[in-house]
């Protein structure tokens, strides 16, 4: 009877391996699973295709062995006859212990087909597991750079809100100011005519008194030459008519000539009123400038911030209030205002 000679090597899955599969991807431990349980269904099959081809072939040279003995040997002897029937109880002993053996290996396939399943189940769910971590972590992730942008834009609008309420501060202040402006510049247009007027009876009070003047001096040269009292008398009491007008028009010249001075007074202090509203409109002009740029810069980073931010419209009435008070920062002295100043100053220092 021959032996069975079985020489495939089923791979051992040692201390070293199970070591080894700690670090290893659950795709991997998968295809090494299923490439471990491919051998081994090919190995049993071998050995069953083997062990199937070693009893067929003993049996039929012990059925050939029989024969030619009981052909050669008829009265053959019982011992003979008891070895060959041992020999067969010993195969099939051998054939229910393979099958035992394969038999316990198809178990063992079973439960390595169920451990695949579950390694397989195993790194699916590992799989989910960490999608479902990054999902959460990019929801996280993404959910503070929202606040965070959405913070910065508020911040943003509330400082942007604050710097237009300064800049309508600003503009209604300049407004003002140019109100006030234009008011000082007519209240000098007004004192402009009134000295004009003034200047004027003036010259005509100088010009009746200088021919009253003249006239007295006429009557004093007749009443020097008068020869009869009858035309002497009337004379002098001319005269004296004559001095009492003159005397008056010298009053009122003079108290003129005080009035003259007191709108000049006023007419300077106005100008100097003037000159610190057109300085203080400068700097009004470069505060709102200043601001308009603030809030631009302020708009220009939260729409960059947020595109879904409604950028605020411009203010074309600060401009216009702008161009308004620049036209009140020009403004000039007429030229006859400044002769009359002239004029004054050049009176009192000769008095």
């Amino acid at each position: 009877m021959t032996a069975v000679t079985v020489t495939e090597t089923v791979p051992q899955r040692g201390k070293t391996e199970d070591a080894s599969a700690l670090y290893e991807s659950p795709s991997a431990h998968i295809i090494e699973e299923t490439e471990y349980v491919r051998k081994i269904r090919t190995t049993l099959e071998k050995i069953r295709n083997q062990i199937f081809r070693d009893e067929v072939r003993h049996s039929s040279t012990n059925d050939k062995l029989d024969a030619k003995r009981c052909g050669n040997f008829q009265n053959g002897s019982d011992s003979a006859m008891d070895s060959s029937c041992g020999s067969l109880d010993l195969l099939m002993e051998r054939i229910k212990g393979k099958d035992l053996q394969l038999l316990e290996m198809n178990k063992e396939n079973e439960v390595l087909k169920i451990k695949l399943e579950a390694s397989r189940e195993a790194g699916a769910a590992a799989l989910r597991n960490v999608a479902q971590r990054l999902l959460e972590n990019y929801q996280t992730q993404s959910e503070e750079v929202r606040k965070k942008h959405e913070d910065s834009r508020n911040s943003l609008q509330v400082d942007k809100l604050e710097k237009e309420q300064k800049l309508k501060q600003h503009v209604e202040n300049l407004d003002q100011m140019a109100e006030k402006l234009e008011e000082k510049h007519n209240q000098i247009t007004e004192l402009e005519n009134l000295i004009q007027r003034m200047e004027k009876e003036k010259r005509t009070l100088l010009e009746k008194k200088l021919s009253l003047e003249n006239k007295l001096l006429h009557l004093k040269s007749s009443a020097t030459n008068a020869k009869s009292k009858s035309f002497f008398f009337p004379l002098i009491s001319s005269c004296q008519d004559l001095q009492k007008e003159i005397s008056l028009l010298q009053e009122q010249i003079s108290h003129l000539q005080f009035v003259i001075h007191s709108q000049h007074q006023n007419l300077r202090s106005v100008i100097q009123e003037i000159e610190a509203l057109k300085n203080n409109l400068k700097e009004q002009d470069k505060r709102i400038e200043d601001l308009q740029e603030k809030v631009n810069i302020l708009e220009a980073q939260a729409f960059s911030c947020s595109p879904r931010l409604a950028v605020f419209p411009q203010r074309p009435a600060a401009h216009r209030k702008l161009s308004k008070a620049s036209w009140f920062t020009r403004l000039t002295i007429p030229s006859t205002l400044t002769f009359l100043l002239l004029s004054s100053n050049r009176r009192k220092k000769s008095s």
